[in-house]
């Protein structure tokens, strides 16, 4: 099959061709400059016609882009997207709707929030992992490393989120957001923003906070509140969560956000993605992850490499890790902080445990979760469609 494969320079765009060439798919790779994701003439024109001259069959881009799902209708091809982000506003384009594109999202929560829009073609699949490239990299893994680091925590910090850059609310309508984001921190596994966020207070916060969204987009002004507030908790969660491991271990934070944050915490810099990434999740002993409370229930990418990488993964606790995953064999979850220092510090401990349950992870990710596995499904699944 002949791929045209967008891409908007994500840190998988290698991983992706890659494992498509590995599939015996030819694969177009085009980025062409966009000004808009509903209507832009000069990029429709170019992606057509490129499309077209090449001979391909159908388009493929991680991430939802309505102007390419236009152009899939107008020529009557296939336009497969693989959700990468979230939140994910596109989602809510009426050009998700179209026959035409299969969308394939990793988080069960937001499947079934978008089967009411998207009744057809709408698909649940976990994200991949370039298993080949990390094993090249790092080598084969059996179940022991040289460790540099006790614990590592590679991501944003998010404090420079919408709702922290945001002065001039009043207190009443801040006492209630502090409210929301205080109680969500104590639960994982559920997001009770959403349900939190009434009519009246949703109106209220329109008065001080204008979301800039296509009218068309059929999705409601509370959802975008509450994605704005998922950052902000996510934010206060990392630093109060990394805060009290760094009181007590040693702990390296590889961040382009402010270290000077997380006192006690030694500043890694930012890694590579390809290269760098891997090596520190392969030499930590433990690899924390506080999942961006946007993500309901599905997997993070970052949990995945990590895995994917022989790392040992520290993960709050997500209904699909807990499914797919064996928690005390193939990962470590928690579920409040004591719960997270008690499990840190008993595995900073027992290093032939700890190394017996990084094994598993990336055996499990090893058969379950490579691009070559995951991509044949999601072929298969369209194909049946």
């Amino acid at each position: 099959m002949k791929i045209f494969y967008y891409t908007w320079f994500e840190n998988s765009e290698n991983d992706m061709m890659e494992a498509l060439a590995r599939l015996g798919h030819t694969v177009v790779k085009c980025h062409i400059p966009l000004g808009n994701y509903e209507e832009d003439e000069v990029f429709t024109v170019n992606l057509e016609r490129i499309f077209l001259e090449q001979g391909c069959d159908i388009f493929l881009s991680f991430d939802f882009f309505p102007i390419i799902a236009k152009s899939a209708q107008r020529l009557q091809k296939r336009y497969i997207s693989w959700i990468y982000d979230m939140p994910h506003s596109t989602l809510f384009s009426p050009a998700v709707q179209s026959e035409y594109a299969s969308v394939f999202v990793f988080d069960k929560a937001q499947y079934e929030q978008l089967r009411c829009i998207k009744p057809s073609h709408l698909y649940h699949l976990p994200l991949p992992v370039n298993t080949v490239r990390l094993n090249k990299l790092l080598g084969a893994f059996s179940g022991g490393a040289e460790y540099q680091q006790d614990i590592s925590f590679v991501g944003s910090l998010y404090e420079k989120n919408l709702y922290r850059q945001i002065n001039y609310l009043p207190d009443y309508l801040k006492g209630y957001i502090d409210g929301i984001a205080e109680a969500q921190q104590k639960i994982y596994g559920y997001n009770l923003v959403m349900d939190t966020l009434t009519d009246k207070v949703t109106e209220e916060i329109e008065k001080y906070v204008q979301m800039n969204l296509d009218a068309s987009y059929l999705v409601g002004a509370k959802q975008l509140y509450a994605d704005m507030i998922n950052a902000e908790i996510t934010y206060r969660e990392r630093k109060n969560l990394i805060s009290a491991l760094a009181e007590r271990s040693r702990f390296t934070l590889y961040t382009s956000s402010d270290v000077s944050l997380i006192p006690g915490a030694q500043a890694g810099g930012i890694v590579t993605y390809d290269v760098e990434m891997p090596q520190v999740f392969r030499r930590s002993k433990i690899n924390l992850n506080i999942t961006l409370r946007s993500i309901i229930s599905g997997i993070p990418l970052r949990a995945l490499d990590i895995m994917g990488a022989g790392g040992f993964l520290l993960s709050n606790y997500q209904p699909e890790l807990a499914e797919y995953f064996v928690d005390g064999q193939e990962v470590v979850l928690f579920e409040s902080k004591e719960d997270m220092l008690t499990k840190a510090a008993y595995y900073l401990e027992h290093d032939e445990e700890r190394q017996e349950i990084a094994y598993r992870g990336w055996k499990k990710v090893q058969e379950e979760f490579s691009y070559d596995v995951l991509l044949k499904k999601m072929f298969e699944m369209v194909g049946g469609a």
